[in-house]
């Protein structure tokens, strides 16, 4: 009887276990407990293909079985492309296209994936594989395709250390932009090839140019909507008086007969009043080059989205020295560039370069970026005015700058190069922020908590604190705002000290970013500069008092105009002969501005970022694969000024950087002792109570049986 009660109730219990595993097929949940939700996704991802309105088909194309750091990438997309499969709508789909290069057996299927994947523009890289103490090359596919309605966005290649998340929703997102802006267009996009039929004699590259272009023009209106026209202009046959307002160089071209003319050989993309321009012939040491359309197609396509304004708008200040946008290559001595900032942040902003001199800021741009003016250009009151008037829209500024103008002294003939001077920065940018509430110290903090440089030498391997090069500790850096949350360490460079007022106005508050460790101080004697030559800077033998000083910081809430009191400055005459002299739309008198009309006196939603360093944006503290964490924080501001925090908490995931808390000696060596020998003693203690518990129990069932068998 006892027998059938235990089939029966084991019978219940199999039969409840499988019910549960079938209810939870569908019912099933997740509990991510990593500090930056790792393996969950952020509330836009989850909105994002939630709320899509037309079908959206991701497919990714990846070699199977690859090699380290890649063997994890199959199994990340699988994961993230499940859980938005989860949290979208019916318009979400996914395929994963597994491509072997080692079964036979799935060598056609293979085959026929990798030219689907070839003709999306999916092309296999190589890739290092050690085997068997040999290192090898093996091409492998790593590249993903979105499909949304008639838009088609290709990733060629899916970096194994890339932020998945991030990826997959901003592409999205741009995607479902550029498709409202091409619906809501004006006019078509137009490029204009201008190319003198007379050069053909010289290459029949250049006479089959135009049907080249076109062809590119049609593929990129598959995914444009048709919204791209083209029209070859021959200036040989056509005039085009308009060349000369695009800036195009003409090329004298000799066919051989002693007949010299006039030759034109750029093109031009164009969207009412903005286009850019790229020509068809780039010279170099051997002549002359033609530059083949479709492998600039991408690019094209790029162009067309910042021209149609797809992603917000960041305005860039170009003149008054600053940093050159797109620069290439350092102009005079530590010219620092930002390429690599440029690069990162146009995956997902239109960041457009304006003189202030000469233009107006951009009234579509969402936010504006001053990255370190000099000071021998000073801003005019007029100047002024146009950034206190974008800061009194309620659009956020962030001014990257520090205290001095690092100058080096031209080398004299048989002289030795002399140390730089250093000029302190009066730009008249600096007096306008002070009145906001915030300042950029005349002095550069030098810290113990520094970046170390290693140097061989005959000695051996010698380390050089890099003492202006501090290093921000986790505890240093403001974990409070979201988008700092993650980031755990930072490197800055040539940093000023940011002096926040003590009597802020109401309605104002000020947040330090991050700021240097207790053991920092400032070199504040101008004569005694010396960024040059590491092993000359001696720290001091007791630091001031309070120590930290902040390295970055923010102002938001209200804010009063910087010519509440001034009044509005008179504009000035434009240059004669200059576009705005001629352009009704553009020029106006001062006469015509009214305080009442167009002066913003203040405003309760300000914001702006201030960074003691000019370095901090630039290629030599952020690396081309964007995920350090000063490339992160420098990213997460700029999505945080454009209404785009979101993005920053995505980003954040990408960030494996994580390092040990400092400690005290004493600390350290307790710890180790404890691990080292308390620890044990406890486990020999634990293992003694369980062994005499055993004889105990032992004996006591010993004595049970004993007694039993003498009754």
């Amino acid at each position: 009887m006892n027998g059938k009660k235990q089939i029966i109730r084991f019978a219940l219990y199999a039969i409840v276990i499988v019910l549960f595993n079938i209810a939870f097929q569908t019912l099933f949940f997740r509990i991510d407990l990593t500090s930056v939700g790792s393996y969950s996704l952020t509330d836009v991802s989850k909105k994002t293909v939630k709320e899509l309105q037309e079908p959206l088909t991701v497919k990714i194309y990846i070699t199977e079985n690859m090699p380290y750091p890649y063997n994890n990438l199959e199994q990340n997309l699988k994961d993230t492309l499940a859980e938005y499969a989860l949290a979208g709508n019916r318009n979400f789909n996914y395929d994963i296209y597994l491509i072997s290069n080692l079964d036979k057996d799935k060598a056609d299927t293979s085959d026929e994936l990798e030219k689907e994947a070839q003709g999306y523009g999916i092309n296999p890289i190589q890739i290092q594989q050690v085997d068997q103490s040999e290192i090898n090359l093996t091409s492998a596919y790593m590249g993903a395709v979105f499909i949304h309605a008639d838009m088609i966005q290709t990733i060629p290649v899916i970096n194994p250390n890339e932020n998945i998340e991030y990826l997959l929703t901003s592409t999205v997102l741009k995607m479902e932009e550029k498709t409202s802006k091409l619906l809501s267009l004006d006019e078509d996009v137009k490029i204009k090839l201008y190319l003198s039929s007379s050069l053909f004699g010289a290459s029949a590259d250049l006479a089959a140019y135009p049907d080249k272009l076109k062809t590119v023009v049609d593929e990129l209106n598959k995914t444009n909507y048709n919204r791209i026209s083209y029209e070859w202009i021959d200036t040989d046959r056509k005039s085009a008086p308009e060349t000369a307002d695009y800036g195009f160089n003409a090329y004298k071209f000799d066919d051989g007969n002693g007949n010299i003319s006039q030759s034109y050989a750029s093109a031009v993309i164009e969207y009412k009043d903005n286009f850019t321009t790229f020509d068809v012939l780039s010279r170099g040491i051997f002549g002359y080059t033609i530059q083949d359309p479709a492998k600039i197609q991408d690019q094209i396509n790029g162009v067309v989205e910042r021209l149609i304004g797809v992603g917000n708008k960041v305005a860039w200040l170009a003149d008054h020295g600053a940093i050159q946008l797109y620069s290439s290559q350092q102009q005079q001595y530590n010219e620092p560039t930002v390429s690599t900032f440029a690069g990162l942040a146009s995956q997902r902003y239109s960041l457009e370069p304006f003189a202030l001199s000469t233009d107006m800021i951009p009234e579509d741009a969402g936010s504006l970026i001053i990255a370190r003016p000099q000071p021998f250009s000073k801003f005019t009151d007029w100047e002024l005015f146009q950034i206190d008037q974008f800061l009194m829209q309620g659009k956020d500024v962030a001014v990257f700058t520090d205290g001095y103008m690092e100058y080096l002294p031209p080398a004299q003939q048989g002289q030795q190069q002399q140390p730089p001077i250093y000029i302190p920065r009066d730009t008249g940018l600096e007096e306008m922020l002070k009145f906001y509430g915030i300042g950029i110290g005349k002095s550069y903090v030098m810290d113990e908590s520094c970046f170390h440089q290693q140097q061989q030498s005959a000695q051996g391997v010698s380390d050089i604190p890099v003492y202006f090069a501090p290093q921000i500790k986790p505890e240093n850096i403001n974990q409070d705002l979201p988008y700092m949350k993650g980031i755990q360490g930072l490197l800055t460079l040539n940093n000023s000290p940011v002096e926040i007022s003590g009597d802020l106005p109401e309605g104002r508050t000020a947040t330090v970013l991050y700021s240097s460790s207790d053991k920092s101080w400032l070199m504040e004697d101008q004569k005694q500069m010396n960024l040059y030559n590491p092993m000359m800077i001696m720290p001091p033998t007791v630091y001031p008092d309070g120590g930290k000083y902040p390295l970055a910081a923010v102002l938001e809430g209200s804010f009063t105009s910087y010519f509440t009191d001034k009044g509005v400055p008179e504009r000035p005459e434009p240059p004669e002969g200059s576009a705005s002299e001629t352009d009704e739309n553009y020029q106006f008198g001062a006469d015509q501005v009214s305080q009442d009309a167009s002066f913003i006196k203040s405003t309760e939603s300000g914001r702006l970022y201030v960074f003691g360093s000019s370095m901090q944006i630039s290629d030599n503290l952020i690396p081309q694969n964007g995920t350090s964490t000063n490339g992160t924080l420098v990213l997460n501001v700029l999505d945080e000024m454009n209404g785009n925090g979101d993005y920053a908490l995505m980003r954040r995931k990408g960030l494996n950087y994580n390092p040990i808390k400092d400690t005290e000696p004493a600390l350290r060596t307790f710890i180790k002792t404890f691990n080292m020998v308390v620890v044990p003693v406890l486990v020999i203690a634990a293992g003694l109570l369980v062994w005499l518990g055993w004889n105990r129990r032992q004996r006591k069932i010993a004595s049970m049986f004993t007694e039993a068998d003498n009754e």
